[in-house]
């Protein structure tokens, strides 16, 4: 027979070495040790625990219930990776998006402000090819003209050194379709003489065209040097008249 010295609990078990209630070594007790009597200030001893050899001590230890605890989850790498690659994907669709509409954007205002398709032209470089060379019709009318002025004043010079009648018809040279305006400039006079022919002794004045008066000019003669000033002979209109007037008194 075995005792636990701190609470006195007998145990009868040979095979017990420790005390079930509180872990202390068992005492062993022999069968003719005396009786103990306690005081009554001493706590009630506890039933005597009396297991048989062949007894299987069970004891039941209290176990937590985790059969509703939920494992938080973790996201993995993986899942991380995936999550990148679709906003990745997203942005570069919705950049694609932009695009697009910008392009059809700016295909509806071109079409819908009057170019609808039609190639842009630079208009620096067209001005500087027309005034760089002009086109070889207008040239060539300019040089005709000038020949044919120059023909005729030849022929009044053949005929005012032979003496012959100035009322001799002679064919007058084509009007040019192009003209500049001038400023009639004879202070002395006060006029410009308007003649018939390209001659001042030959040609009939027409009328006189006031000193300050704006002409209009066609094509001009070779120039020729007078007493006075040297000018050219050139195609004129004032007041709804034509003839010619000599340029050396024309301010353009």
């Amino acid at each position: 027979m075995k005792q636990c010295p701190a609470c006195l609990t007998t145990y009868t078990d040979e095979t017990l070495r420790f005390c079930l209630a509180d872990g202390s070594i068992l005492d062993a007790l022999d069968n003719e040790q005396s009786t103990m009597v306690r005081s009554s200030s001493a706590r009630p001893a506890e039933p005597t625990l009396v297991l048989g050899k062949d007894a299987t001590l069970r004891v039941d230890i209290p176990t937590a219930n985790n059969t509703n605890t939920q494992i938080p989850a973790v996201s993995t790498p993986a899942a991380s990776g995936n999550m990148i690659m679709k906003i990745v994907l997203a942005v570069i669709g919705l950049g694609i998006v932009a695009v697009l509409l910008v392009g059809v954007a700016g295909g509806v205002f071109y079409y819908s402000s009057g170019s609808g398709g039609q190639q842009p032209v630079n208009n620096a470089n067209t001005r500087q090819q027309q005034w760089a060379s002009p086109t070889p019709t207008a040239k060539d009318d300019r040089d005709e003209l000038r020949d044919q002025i120059a023909n005729l004043e030849k022929r009044l010079d053949e005929q005012k050194k032979a003496g012959q009648n100035s009322n001799i018809p002679q064919k007058q040279p084509t009007r040019s379709t192009t003209s500049v305006t001038a400023r009639v400039d004879s202070p002395s006079d006060g006029f410009l003489a308007l003649r018939s022919l390209p001659n001042s002794e030959m040609g009939e004045r027409v009328l006189k065209i006031p000193h300050g008066a704006t002409v209009s000019i066609g094509a001009c003669g070779p120039v020729v040097a007078p007493v006075k000033r040297k000018g050219r002979w050139c195609q004129a209109s004032y007041g709804g008249y034509d003839g010619w007037v000599f340029d050396a008194y024309l301010v353009y």
